[in-house]
């Protein structure tokens, strides 16, 4: 009778290990859905090769394409970070595209920052309200670029590496980009590398063309708005469900051997 009871109590723990694993698979299933729907921003300038000469001006459009995020999360914001050697290449213009004006219609801002000093040039865009993010293939700005009078020959490159896409609550996108290229009076030798200040928009916007701004006022909005953004985590819920589900097969395991 003693053997019957233990037989049962095993029994018992099994069933509990089993449903816990199924568990444990569930949310392991719901974690990497999440995380894998984030989708990647890409932006392509065109062209993506210049050839030009001192003094010359020239445009490149910029183009970006996203789904947005998981569960058809649009995007909130974008920071376009232009970066360039200031003694070969300025941006004296950038400008935005319509693509922050897909999906849902609201009111589209944005702000030009050019610190060519700090060769730097950035194009904030964010919607008020939100209403839903964009996400689509368009447009996002078209900047003007003009090569030094006194540049000397070389290939200069504009990178957008420090760009953000922000999400509707605030996650930022994994982004790809591509540099454009631009070869000076038809040499392709790289030119020398230029070490740029991390930038910091809000100093950044009191150093505009290089001159600094003495009123010590500068733009807290973002930064207001970052403070008050949902610091909450996308897939924290599946993975606390995880963490729930191994410290109760932990539980079921000693309880099992007790009734050994």
């Amino acid at each position: 009778m003693v053997a019957e009871s233990e037989h049962t109590r095993v029994e018992r723990a099994v069933g509990a290990l089993v449903a816990l694993l199924v568990i444990l698979a569930v949310a392991g299933v719901a974690v990497g859905a999440v995380a894998g729907a984030d989708q990647l921003a890409v932006i392509t300038p065109s062209p993506h090769s210049v050839d030009a000469e001192s003094g010359e001006e020239f445009t490149v459009d910029i183009t970006m394409v996203t789904d947005g995020g998981h569960g058809g999360e649009g995007v909130e914001s974008v920071d376009l970070v232009a970066q360039y050697h200031p003694e070969y290449l300025e941006i004296t213009a950038i400008e935005p595209g319509p693509w922050l004006e897909q999906d849902e219609e609201t009111e589209v801002h944005e702000e030009e920052i050019l610190a060519h000093s700090d060769g730097t040039a950035i194009l904030e865009q964010w919607r008020e309200p939100v209403e839903g993010g964009a996400t689509g293939n368009e447009r996002l700005a078209t900047v003007t670029v003009e090569v030094a009078d006194d540049a000397p020959p070389g290939a200069a490159n504009i990178n957008f590496e420090e760009t953000s896409v922000n999400l509707e609550r605030s996650y930022p996108m994994p982004i790809h980009d591509q540099n454009v290229s631009v070869t000076i009076d038809d040499e392709d030798e790289p030119v020398e590398s230029f070490d740029h200040p991390e930038p910091d928009l809000d100093e950044l916007e009191g150093h505009q063309n290089g001159e600094q701004d003495e009123s010590g006022e500068d733009g807290t909005d973002a930064a207001e708005d970052s403070d008050n953004a949902d610091d909450s985590v996308p897939g924290f819920d599946g993975i606390t469900l995880i963490a729930t589900a191994i410290g109760s097969l932990v539980a079921v395991f000693l309880w099992g051997r007790d009734c050994e």
